[in-house]
């Protein structure tokens, strides 16, 4: 464990972005794990939507499905908070394979399931709404599950209980004029049946058991800005981005060991619309590797931080420390 931390005592880290995204929240994951040689990472909030992007021993992945604990040996534990796209995960087990990682996924049977329909519902609604969007079905997953017995992780072992949520789903949001009619849902439900070889169902029971024994690291999706409570409507996530959701899991555990840790660059980003207070003030635009202006999400933007906004986050997420990355894309900078 970390230093400063009683060996013989449960313990945790929570890592939370306090910006709009891509704030280092994957490596810092990545370096947390490999350093207390924690035993679990443990998604709290948010689903597929997540691109952390994490480079260890000259391997580089972008995290989604699973944590960014991976590289690192960790098994992922994916709670009742989260959603879960089935299919993603099959893809990104064998982008994992492919790298020489065997990952471990462990996932609450009450995550919901994000299907291809919640996709396609998704990219229709942001084209007229233009709020912003990822292009992975998380929010509709969410918004369909308030008002709708909707599809989860449970009921992935029939495919006659898949079927009879597809069809459903298919109706709902035909009905809306928000997909195009699918006359045949089975071969869709036998793909999500087939998901199940690629990770393994657990109770919020089993989690609270793990979270009992060693050392856990948190790993938070999207950031501060982005919550669904604080964020700067209609810009913002269907997920609270804050540490609540991994402070009532440790609590549960009899947890109380336990540091958040806030991630934040040297500057300001954000994907795609909203506001990005400062814009343009920066001396130069920063090379980016993984982040480009391609796809939905729209244009990668960057600008000097906000203070007040800044400051308004570590407040509101009481976090004990800062991850700060990217330190060495300016010349000439200092902290105090």
């Amino acid at each position: 464990n970390s230093a400063g931390r009683r060996p013989l005592e449960p313990s945790a880290d929570i890592v939370v972005g306090l910006g709009w995204g891509d704030e280092g929240k994957g490596a810092t994951v990545d370096a947390l794990v490999a350093f207390t040689k924690a035993d679990r990472v443990v998604r709290f909030n948010g689903g597929q939507q997540a691109a952390h992007n994490v480079i260890a021993n000259g391997v580089h992945h972008t995290f989604a499905s699973f944590g960014s604990g991976s590289l690192a040996g960790a098994p992922t534990y994916v709670s009742k908070y989260c959603t879960v796209d089935p299919i993603a995960i099959v893809n990104e087990w064998f982008a994992l394979r492919d790298k020489c990682v065997n990952p471990k996924l462990y996932v609450d049977t009450e995550c919901l399931v994000t299907t291809e329909i919640h996709i396609a519902a998704n990219l229709t609604r942001n084209s007229a709404t233009n709020h912003g969007t990822t292009g992975t079905g998380f929010g509709e997953t969410v918004y369909y599950a308030l008002e709708h017995d909707a599809l989860r992780v449970k009921h992935l072992s029939s495919i006659d209980a898949i079927m009879e949520h597809l069809v459903d789903l298919r109706d709902f949001y035909f009905g809306l004029g928000l997909i195009q009619w699918i006359p045949n849902l089975y071969d869709r439900a036998v793909d999500l049946y087939k998901s199940l070889f690629f990770f393994f169902f657990v109770s919020s029971d089993d989690l609270t058991a793990e979270l009992q024994t060693g050392h856990t690291v948190f790993e938070g999706a999207q950031g501060f800005v982005l919550d669904e409570n604080f964020g700067f409507n209609p810009h913002t996530t269907w997920s609270t981005t804050t540490p609540a959701n991994a402070r009532k899991l440790l609590r549960d555990a009899g947890v109380d060991n336990v540091r958040a840790i806030g991630c934040l660059r040297t500057y300001a980003t954000r994907h795609g619309n909203g506001p990005l207070p400062l814009e343009g003030s920066l001396p130069m635009m920063p090379e980016e590797l993984h982040n480009g202006s391609h796809g939905v999400q729209g244009a990668f933007r960057v600008a000097p931080h906000d203070m007040d906004i800044v400051n308004w986050a570590i407040d509101m997420t009481g976090v004990d420390s800062l991850a700060v990355s990217h330190y060495d894309v300016f010349n000439g900078l200092y902290t105090s």
